[in-house]
Protein backbone atom coordinates (compact mmCIF):
# COMPACT_ATOMS: atom_id res chain seq x y z
CA UNK A 1 0.00 0.00 0.00
CA UNK A 2 3.14 2.52 0.77
CA UNK A 3 4.13 1.42 -2.69
CA UNK A 4 0.94 2.37 -4.20
CA UNK A 5 0.88 5.86 -2.20
CA UNK A 6 3.88 6.89 -3.78
CA UNK A 7 3.80 5.59 -7.24
CA UNK A 8 0.07 7.94 -6.91
CA UNK A 9 2.44 10.91 -5.60
CA UNK A 10 5.06 10.67 -8.26
CA UNK A 11 1.88 10.75 -10.87
CA UNK A 12 1.13 13.72 -9.47
CA UNK A 13 4.31 15.64 -8.88
CA UNK A 14 6.22 14.38 -11.88
CA UNK A 15 3.73 13.46 -14.22
CA UNK A 16 1.35 16.26 -14.01
CA UNK A 17 -1.43 13.94 -12.99
CA UNK A 18 -4.57 15.42 -11.35
CA UNK A 19 -5.67 15.52 -7.62
CA UNK A 20 -8.58 12.47 -7.27
CA UNK A 21 -10.23 10.59 -4.83
CA UNK A 22 -8.97 7.15 -4.04
CA UNK A 23 -11.43 5.52 -6.48
CA UNK A 24 -10.58 7.21 -9.18
CA UNK A 25 -6.98 7.01 -8.55
CA UNK A 26 -5.44 3.90 -10.91
CA UNK A 27 -2.87 3.29 -8.18
CA UNK A 28 -4.96 2.97 -5.38
CA UNK A 29 -8.92 2.34 -6.84
CA UNK A 30 -8.42 -1.70 -6.00
CA UNK A 31 -8.15 -1.33 -1.91
CA UNK A 32 -11.41 1.02 -2.02
CA UNK A 33 -13.12 -2.60 -2.91
CA UNK A 34 -10.60 -5.03 -0.86
CA UNK A 35 -13.08 -7.42 0.78
CA UNK A 36 -11.10 -7.44 3.72
CA UNK A 37 -12.32 -3.64 4.68
CA UNK A 38 -15.34 -4.19 3.23
CA UNK A 39 -16.14 -7.03 5.49
CA UNK A 40 -14.43 -5.30 8.71
CA UNK A 41 -17.18 -2.36 7.98
CA UNK A 42 -20.08 -4.17 7.60
CA UNK A 43 -19.01 -6.01 11.06
CA UNK A 44 -18.97 -2.70 13.01
CA UNK A 45 -22.30 -1.03 11.46
CA UNK A 46 -23.87 -4.68 11.58
CA UNK A 47 -25.64 -4.64 8.11
CA UNK A 48 -24.98 -4.57 5.11
CA UNK A 49 -25.88 -1.56 2.62
CA UNK A 50 -22.29 -0.31 2.57
CA UNK A 51 -21.14 2.59 0.45
CA UNK A 52 -18.36 4.45 -0.59
CA UNK A 53 -19.01 8.17 -1.31
CA UNK A 54 -15.81 9.88 -2.50
CA UNK A 55 -13.92 9.74 0.20
CA UNK A 56 -10.02 8.10 -0.08
CA UNK A 57 -7.08 10.19 0.44
CA UNK A 58 -3.63 10.10 1.65
CA UNK A 59 -0.92 12.43 2.62
CA UNK A 60 2.96 12.61 3.00
CA UNK A 61 4.72 15.06 4.87
CA UNK A 62 6.98 17.19 3.08
CA UNK A 63 4.16 17.27 -0.19
CA UNK A 64 1.82 19.94 0.02
CA UNK A 65 1.05 18.90 3.83
CA UNK A 66 3.18 20.19 6.45
CA UNK A 67 3.21 18.75 10.06
CA UNK A 68 1.59 20.96 12.60
CA UNK A 69 0.44 23.52 9.74
CA UNK A 70 -2.51 21.14 7.68
CA UNK A 71 -3.64 18.76 10.36
CA UNK A 72 -2.88 17.82 13.93
CA UNK A 73 -5.07 19.38 16.35
CA UNK A 74 -8.13 18.27 18.10
CA UNK A 75 -11.52 17.22 15.39
CA UNK A 76 -14.05 15.28 13.95
CA UNK A 77 -14.64 13.41 10.67
CA UNK A 78 -18.24 14.51 10.71
CA UNK A 79 -20.67 17.47 9.82
CA UNK A 80 -22.06 18.13 12.87
CA UNK A 81 -19.33 18.40 15.30
CA UNK A 82 -20.13 20.31 18.36
CA UNK A 83 -24.05 20.70 18.45
CA UNK A 84 -25.63 17.45 19.78
CA UNK A 85 -28.63 18.45 19.29
CA UNK A 86 -27.85 18.27 15.58
CA UNK A 87 -28.85 15.25 13.17
CA UNK A 88 -25.62 13.41 13.28
CA UNK A 89 -26.23 13.04 17.04
CA UNK A 90 -29.56 11.50 16.76
CA UNK A 91 -29.98 7.98 15.86
CA UNK A 92 -27.16 5.35 15.44
CA UNK A 93 -24.36 7.09 13.71
CA UNK A 94 -23.33 4.54 10.49
CA UNK A 95 -20.06 6.61 8.86
CA UNK A 96 -16.41 5.30 9.86
CA UNK A 97 -12.96 5.64 8.69
CA UNK A 98 -9.90 3.39 7.85
CA UNK A 99 -6.31 4.72 8.79
CA UNK A 100 -3.97 3.44 7.18
CA UNK A 101 -0.50 5.05 8.65
CA UNK A 102 1.90 3.35 6.60
CA UNK A 103 5.39 3.20 8.93
CA UNK A 104 5.61 1.75 12.24
CA UNK A 105 3.94 3.82 15.69
CA UNK A 106 4.35 1.13 17.61
CA UNK A 107 7.00 2.86 20.21
CA UNK A 108 7.28 6.09 17.57
CA UNK A 109 5.46 9.14 17.53
CA UNK A 110 3.57 10.40 13.92
CA UNK A 111 0.39 7.99 14.63
CA UNK A 112 -3.20 9.08 15.82
CA UNK A 113 -4.67 10.09 19.33
CA UNK A 114 -8.46 9.07 19.41
CA UNK A 115 -10.58 10.66 22.47
CA UNK A 116 -12.61 7.59 23.90
CA UNK A 117 -16.03 7.85 24.21
CA UNK A 118 -16.29 11.29 22.53
CA UNK A 119 -18.47 10.19 19.76
CA UNK A 120 -21.17 9.68 22.13
CA UNK A 121 -21.04 12.78 23.89
CA UNK A 122 -19.19 16.08 23.91
CA UNK A 123 -15.69 16.35 25.90
CA UNK A 124 -14.84 19.23 27.66
CA UNK A 125 -11.82 20.56 29.93
CA UNK A 126 -9.00 18.80 31.62
CA UNK A 127 -10.95 15.16 32.00
CA UNK A 128 -11.40 15.22 28.46
CA UNK A 129 -7.54 14.38 28.39
CA UNK A 130 -8.12 10.88 30.54
CA UNK A 131 -10.13 9.75 27.42
CA UNK A 132 -7.05 10.30 25.41
CA UNK A 133 -5.48 6.71 23.57
CA UNK A 134 -2.63 7.20 21.09
CA UNK A 135 -3.23 4.24 18.66
CA UNK A 136 0.49 2.09 18.46
CA UNK A 137 -0.13 0.66 14.96
CA UNK A 138 2.46 -1.38 13.23
CA UNK A 139 2.92 -2.43 9.87
CA UNK A 140 -0.30 -3.90 8.80
CA UNK A 141 -2.78 -2.78 11.18
CA UNK A 142 -5.45 -0.64 10.53
CA UNK A 143 -7.41 1.34 12.89
CA UNK A 144 -11.26 2.58 12.20
CA UNK A 145 -13.05 4.98 13.98
CA UNK A 146 -16.56 6.67 14.02
CA UNK A 147 -16.10 9.63 12.34
CA UNK A 148 -17.65 11.31 15.37
CA UNK A 149 -14.84 10.91 17.44
CA UNK A 150 -12.35 13.13 18.16
CA UNK A 151 -8.86 12.68 17.46
CA UNK A 152 -6.04 14.34 16.39
CA UNK A 153 -3.40 13.58 13.59
CA UNK A 154 0.21 13.40 13.93
CA UNK A 155 -0.33 12.63 17.53
CA UNK A 156 2.82 12.14 19.71
CA UNK A 157 3.10 10.09 22.39
CA UNK A 158 5.83 9.71 25.46
CA UNK A 159 9.00 8.09 25.40
CA UNK A 160 9.23 4.72 26.59
CA UNK A 161 5.40 4.57 27.73
CA UNK A 162 3.98 4.97 23.73
CA UNK A 163 0.35 4.21 25.04
CA UNK A 164 0.36 7.49 26.95
CA UNK A 165 -1.00 10.27 24.05
CA UNK A 166 0.36 13.81 24.13
CA UNK A 167 -2.53 16.45 22.53
CA UNK A 168 -1.69 19.68 20.76
CA UNK A 169 -1.58 21.14 24.23
CA UNK A 170 0.78 19.08 26.12
CA UNK A 171 3.24 18.70 23.24
CA UNK A 172 3.86 21.81 23.28
CA UNK A 173 4.64 21.91 26.87
CA UNK A 174 6.79 18.35 27.75
CA UNK A 175 10.65 18.53 26.82
CA UNK A 176 11.51 17.11 23.50
CA UNK A 177 13.83 14.51 25.32
CA UNK A 178 11.14 13.21 26.53
CA UNK A 179 8.48 12.48 23.41
CA UNK A 180 8.78 9.56 21.03
CA UNK A 181 10.73 10.45 18.11
CA UNK A 182 9.13 10.40 14.42
CA UNK A 183 9.92 7.21 12.45
CA UNK A 184 12.61 7.63 10.00
CA UNK A 185 10.53 7.26 6.99
CA UNK A 186 8.62 9.87 5.39
CA UNK A 187 5.22 10.06 7.40
CA UNK A 188 2.07 8.88 4.99
CA UNK A 189 -1.52 8.22 5.94
CA UNK A 190 -3.95 6.61 3.71
CA UNK A 191 -7.66 7.18 4.52
CA UNK A 192 -11.03 5.46 3.00
CA UNK A 193 -14.27 6.16 4.56
CA UNK A 194 -17.63 4.17 4.05
CA UNK A 195 -20.88 4.68 5.37
CA UNK A 196 -24.70 2.71 5.70
CA UNK A 197 -26.62 4.69 2.41
CA UNK A 198 -29.29 5.96 4.44
CA UNK A 199 -29.98 9.60 6.11
CA UNK A 200 -26.78 10.27 8.03
CA UNK A 201 -24.76 9.53 4.63
CA UNK A 202 -26.52 12.12 2.33
CA UNK A 203 -26.45 15.09 4.79
CA UNK A 204 -22.57 14.05 5.22
CA UNK A 205 -22.36 14.11 1.51
CA UNK A 206 -24.36 17.20 1.14
CA UNK A 207 -21.89 18.87 3.19
CA UNK A 208 -19.04 17.62 1.44
CA UNK A 209 -19.98 19.33 -1.65
CA UNK A 210 -19.39 22.50 0.31
CA UNK A 211 -15.86 22.08 0.85
CA UNK A 212 -13.21 23.37 -1.36
CA UNK A 213 -10.75 20.66 -1.40
CA UNK A 214 -12.99 18.55 -2.49
CA UNK A 215 -13.90 20.38 -5.53
CA UNK A 216 -10.24 19.80 -5.83
CA UNK A 217 -10.08 16.30 -5.48
CA UNK A 218 -13.49 15.91 -7.01
CA UNK A 219 -13.20 17.94 -10.90
CA UNK A 220 -10.75 15.41 -12.63
CA UNK A 221 -12.24 12.48 -10.55
CA UNK A 222 -13.95 9.64 -12.89
CA UNK A 223 -14.83 6.22 -11.45
CA UNK A 224 -14.79 3.41 -14.61
CA UNK A 225 -17.32 1.27 -14.86
CA UNK A 226 -15.03 -2.04 -14.32
CA UNK A 227 -13.79 -0.38 -11.05
CA UNK A 228 -17.77 0.48 -10.25
CA UNK A 229 -18.75 -3.56 -11.03
CA UNK A 230 -15.61 -4.56 -8.83
CA UNK A 231 -17.13 -2.44 -6.16
CA UNK A 232 -20.44 -4.48 -7.09
CA UNK A 233 -19.16 -7.83 -6.66
CA UNK A 234 -17.40 -7.07 -3.42
CA UNK A 235 -20.80 -6.08 -2.01
CA UNK A 236 -19.73 -2.08 -2.19
CA UNK A 237 -22.04 0.18 -3.16
CA UNK A 238 -20.91 3.68 -5.22
CA UNK A 239 -22.20 7.09 -4.61
CA UNK A 240 -20.49 8.93 -7.76
CA UNK A 241 -19.58 12.34 -6.03
CA UNK A 242 -17.78 13.42 -8.43
CA UNK A 243 -20.41 13.38 -10.62
CA UNK A 244 -23.02 15.15 -8.49
CA UNK A 245 -20.38 17.59 -7.98
CA UNK A 246 -20.36 17.98 -12.02
CA UNK A 247 -24.29 17.91 -12.21
CA UNK A 248 -24.38 20.48 -9.31
CA UNK A 249 -22.17 22.88 -11.07
CA UNK A 250 -23.52 22.81 -14.11
CA UNK A 251 -26.87 23.66 -12.59
CA UNK A 252 -25.60 26.71 -11.39
CA UNK A 253 -25.39 25.79 -7.57
CA UNK A 254 -22.59 26.96 -5.13
CA UNK A 255 -20.30 24.24 -4.23
CA UNK A 256 -16.88 23.96 -2.92
CA UNK A 257 -16.69 27.78 -1.18
CA UNK A 258 -15.78 26.18 2.20
CA UNK A 259 -12.09 25.72 2.72
CA UNK A 260 -12.61 25.15 6.84
CA UNK A 261 -15.69 23.18 8.40
CA UNK A 262 -18.76 24.86 9.11
CA UNK A 263 -22.06 22.65 9.97
CA UNK A 264 -25.54 22.60 8.03
CA UNK A 265 -28.10 24.52 8.88
CA UNK A 266 -30.86 22.04 9.90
Amino acid sequence: MRENVFDSLKGREQNGEPVVDALADPYLQHWVHDERLIHVAKTLLKADNLAYFGDGGYAVIGHGYEAGKDVGGWHRDNTDRSDVNAPDWQGRYSLIRFGFYLQDHKARSGGLIVRRDSHNRILRGWKAHLHDRYLNTGIGDVGVWNMRIQHAGLGRCIRGLPGLALGPYLQKRLPEFLQAPFPKEERTGFWLSYGLDDHHLERHCKYLLTRSERKVMWSNAHYPEAIIDDCRAAGLKIIDMPERMRRAIAAGDEVGTLLHHRQLAY
